[in-house]
């Protein structure tokens, strides 16, 4: 019998693979032989824009938004390569400075921007951490047509250029991340990010590659308009990591071009919900902590029935993150889910206690040998299981031996379609 592997940490897990069962696996696309020549390409021939050296001809300031430490971006290729046309284009090192995108999350140290830009770059060109809560360095455009407040960056908003890097692949909310996404959330207010990440903006449910009727992307969209984007280079990378595409130039043209790409990839049809579905986020770093892996139930939850069961294989090697508390205090998932409808998005993470309560609400959901305390596991509602084979044992004495499964080992990389016949 086949054996079927499951990334767990910076290992692997293995199971015979069932009778009735599939695997979804992404479409992987082959890798760029030279990411860095092509980027340089794309500057000088973007997508729906003059080259970033004629944006750049003549202006006073520069703002490059990058991303921050916890995404896989390739920032050093980036920025050196753009400084080449910045530098070309009369603009020296003093008039460019870095914003890191770091919606809430926490400063990046010094050691972390170098490990991001490389030494040269560093000690080149001015670097700023994004913080939501500075409101001195912070400026208010208005309102999108929703009411969401736009409240951005002052680097980033008093900019004579501003560009914005990053990578695009499946998101929850906001269908895809990239281009826009630098903006709102990268590098907004906490009052505009708190209302972006609430109900009625994020929807209830998981919207995995939807960028049509998403008022997430809607908004973020929006404001990223109404600040004024001047160019975006993005990459489009595989389930190995790599990079397969290189888009640039004009905000949404460039985006939906990687887009496009990202929906060939990764969007893979199925003919009917299955009774078990066994997910993985793809390994370390993606399953770090329950944080991180939660990203992988979304996928999950696409595809399985009602009532049926998620198997979660995740390391977990950091515990849960910030989020505990909203389940461990919750009666049951439903109670999160109304708390997070009552007080919207907050810093210690409700959004994601939310998103992990819909799931629990509507499926049983095992963890599979998290580094957590099992009792802590069965507080916040999972079934515990130490081994992946105890796992899919309770989930057919849960859905019956006769139970169609399906293995989704790369879900963060994976957007599966049903497309009932």
């Amino acid at each position: 019998m086949d054996k079927i592997e499951i990334p767990y940490g910076e290992k692997q897990k293995q199971i015979e693979k069932p009778e009735n069962s599939r695997v979804l696996l992404p479409i992987d696309m082959p890798p760029l032989p030279n990411p860095r020549a092509e980027m340089a390409r794309k500057l000088k021939h973007p997508t729906g824009s003059p080259s970033l050296r004629e944006i750049c001809m003549g202006k006073e300031s520069i703002v490059i938004v990058i991303n921050d430490i916890t995404r896989p971006s390739p920032t050093d290729l980036f920025v050196e390569e753009m400084l080449k046309e910045i530098e070309k284009a009369g603009i020296t090192d003093d008039q460019v400075t870095l914003v890191v995108a770091l919606g809430n999350h926490r400063p990046n140290t010094e050691e972390e921007l170098k490990r991001m830009v490389g030494e040269k770059v560093h000690s080149r060109v001015k670097i700023i951490n994004h913080d939501c809560y500075d409101e001195k360095n912070l400026v208010h455009l208005g309102f999108t047509k929703r009411g969401l407040p736009i409240i951005v960056n002052r680097y980033v908003a008093e900019a004579s250029v501003r560009i914005l890097t990053g990578i695009i692949t499946p998101h929850q909310s906001a269908g895809y991340s990239g281009g826009r996404k630098s903006i709102m959330p990268g590098v907004a207010g906490i009052e505009a990010l708190t209302k972006h990440h609430s109900f009625p903006i994020r929807s209830y449910h998981p919207i995995l590659g939807q960028m049509i009727d998403n008022p997430f992307h809607d908004e973020a969209l929006e404001a990223a308009k109404r600040v004024g984007v001047d160019f975006i280079l993005n990459v489009v990378k595989n389930s190995k990591k790599e990079i397969v595409s290189v888009v640039a130039g004009d905000l949404e043209q460039a985006h939906a071009e990687g887009v496009s790409i990202c929906d060939k990839s990764w969007k893979v049809k199925v003919d009917r919900y299955y009774d078990i579905v066994i997910t993985s986020p793809g390994g370390y770093p993606k399953d770090f902590d329950l944080h991180q892996a939660q990203k992988a139930l979304s996928a999950a939850e696409v595809v399985t029935k009602k009532g049926g069961v998620i198997i979660l294989v995740a390391e977990c090697r950091d515990g849960v993150g910030k989020y505990a508390k909203w389940l461990v205090e919750a009666s049951d998932p439903q109670e999160v889910i109304d708390t997070f409808e009552r007080v919207g998005f907050t810093p210690d993470h409700s959004s994601k206690a939310f998103m992990l309560a819909r799931a629990l609400k509507n499926h049983h959901v095992i963890l599979v040998d998290p580094q957590i305390d099992p009792a802590l596991v069965e507080d916040m509602f999972f079934i515990y299981a130490s081994t992946l084979e105890e796992a899919l044992n309770k989930g057919y004495h849960i859905m019956g031996d006769a139970a169609e499964t399906l293995f989704i080992p790369h879900a963060i990389d994976c957007i599966p379609e049903v497309n009932l016949q």
